[in-house]
This record gives C-alpha cells, structure tokens and sequence, in this order.
C-alpha cells in the first residue's frame, strides 16, 4: 500500500491504519518487515544514545555498511539506507503492532527526513486563518495538550510532535503530517469528554492516540505558511500564580530555540548539521518566535489560547 505521510509517499507491508492513503505510483520511502533482527550479531559503536526524562535507555544510532542502525532498547532495532529510502523493521522480541506504528510514524520517519535532506521540529501545530502555529518544548510541556485545545476550538489540526517545513518561494510551510495525536488519558477526557477516537500508542504507554476527522475545518492536508512558533517554557507553578507569559525572542535565542526542537539523525555528520543550521536561520529570519510559560492547569487552557490568540494580531 501507498501512503501520504510528511509529504512523501511511503509504501509499507503492513498497514498503517492512521495514514491517508496517496495517489502516486511510486514509493519514495519503502518500509519492510523481518521476522528476526539480523543486526543481533553486530557490535557497533553508537555516536548518540538518547535517554527517557527519567534516565532509562531509548534509542541508540549507530553508522553500519549501507546506512544507520537504530535500537530501540528491548523493542526492535531499525535498518535506515544511506539515502533514506528503505527502512526494515526487526524485532528483538514479539512487539504489538500499534508499538510498531508509533516507532515508525513518531519516531523514525521524522530522522529519515532528515537523512533525505529535509527539516523537521519536536513540535505541533494548528491552522489558523493567520498562518499555522507550533508549539514546540521539552518533554511533557504540553505541546499535544495545546495543539489540542486549538482543535477543540475548531482550529484545523496540522501535526503533532514533529512538523516539517519546506522552504517553498521564499516562504517556509508547514507539511501535515496525518490527522491523529498523542495525548494522556485525563488530557483526552477534559479536551473531549473521552469520546474522542481513540486507541492505545504503544504497550509501554498509557498514552492515547487520538483521530481527527479528514475535513478541511479538522484536518488541515495541504501545505501552509508556517507563521509563529511558541517555545513553551515550565513555569512555577502554585495556586497564587496564573500567569501566561509570552514573550517575543532575539534573533539568538530564536536560532537556539529551533536547533533544540530540530530533529537530526547524524550529528557526526557536518554537511547535515551545515545544511540544517543553514535552513533554520533562514526560518528565523522568515518568522516569529516567542517563548510561552503558563501554568499546567487544564482549566487554565482557554485563557493560554485566547493570549496566544491575541499575540497572533500583533
């Protein structure tokens, strides 16, 4: 089957039930399944290893002949070619199949864009009639939980957790990644009353991935301009304080902003970090970026949207 997801045309031998499916004839990113892992016997030396916030191992990369391994700790190791147009999945032990999907849709696709010469943020991001925003952070900032605010306030919804951008005309846009986003359990009940559509992520977690209906006023699927970019920063948070601060960025601190949000598969490679650091200058010289702080309380998420609203006329 052919697919649409990032703006390439993915073909796949197993379904992946959450991306639309494309019109093209032939396949830009090829992914295949093995029923063992034949990298079991290798030794390679890891020039990056990734952790979870609490310390626990997650992903390590690796330069093999031919392309890039990619371990998952006790999941499955993944085969990226050179080119970025062959990925083949091997399990290291019996692995569910929507913990499949979510390594590959969330996890690998986003470093294959990079390794194929295109940009990617750790970030979401919704449609408005100004432009498309994102809303970028750490781990469990609430990027998710913003983006879907916005839809529940009937902002189309672009991406979530990695957006890419094309530079098109001397324009950056925004690419929709597939209509359905991640987020805890009381975040879907307060945001959708826990009737949205909804299935597990992944085995190890309890999170939930969320559908959006393919309508223009739900799902936005063209291209559009990228607009702003809220880097969202934790804030003291006690009973006393309800502020929401936003606050624009310097060109610097904006630059800095972006490279921690940008994904990148090589960092050993200079000609991939020269290209990227190239792309996201020019972003910033093409958008704005504010920094956003605002307590972690859900019923404080219509007033952190209204501000970001009101920002946006400015």
């Amino acid at each position: 089957m052919l697919y649409r997801l990032y703006n390439l045309t993915v073909s796949s031998e197993k379904p992946l039930p959450w991306v639309p499916l494309s019109n093209g004839t032939e396949a830009e990113v090829k992914i295949r399944f093995k029923d063992s892992c034949r990298t079991s016997h290798l030794s390679p030396e890891w020039f990056m290893k990734w952790e979870l916030p609490d310390g626990e191992p997650w992903l390590n990369l690796a330069k093999i002949d031919g392309g890039y391994l990619l371990r998952f700790t006790e999941f499955a190791d993944f085969f990226v070619s050179d080119s970025g147009n062959e990925v083949e999945f091997m399990p290291g032990q019996p692995v569910p199949e929507e913990t499949i999907q979510h390594l590959l849709l969330d996890q690998v696709i986003p470093l294959v864009i990079n390794l194929r010469g295109g940009e990617a943020l750790h970030a979401s991001a919704i449609h408005t009639s100004r432009g498309v925003v994102a809303f970028a952070g750490p781990a469990g900032s609430g990027k998710s939980t913003l983006a879907g605010s916005f839809v529940k306030l009937g902002y189309p919804f672009i991406s979530d957790d990695c957006l890419r951008l094309k530079e098109r005309d001397q324009n950056i846009y925004a690419i929709p990644a597939y209509p359905g986003f991640r987020l805890w359990e009381d975040a879907e009940k307060f945001l959708f009353g826990g009737n949205g559509n909804h299935k597990s992520v992944a085995h190890y977690t309890s999170k939930l991935r969320v559908s959006v209906e393919r309508k223009p006023d739900t799902y936005s699927e063209e291209p559009q301009p990228f607009l702003r970019l809220y880097d969202i920063v934790r804030s003291p948070e006690t009973e006393e304080n309800s502020d929401i601060v936003i606050k624009k960025l310097s060109p610097r601190e904006s630059f800095m902003a972006l490279i921690r949000s940008a994904f990148r598969l090589d960092i050993t490679d200079r000609s991939m970090l020269t290209r990227q650091f190239g792309f996201l200058k020019r972003v910033v010289s093409k958008i704005s970026i504010r920094q956003l702080s605002f307590p972690r309380e859900f019923k404080l998420l219509p007033s952190v949207c209204g501000s970001i609203l009101t920002d946006l006329k400015d």
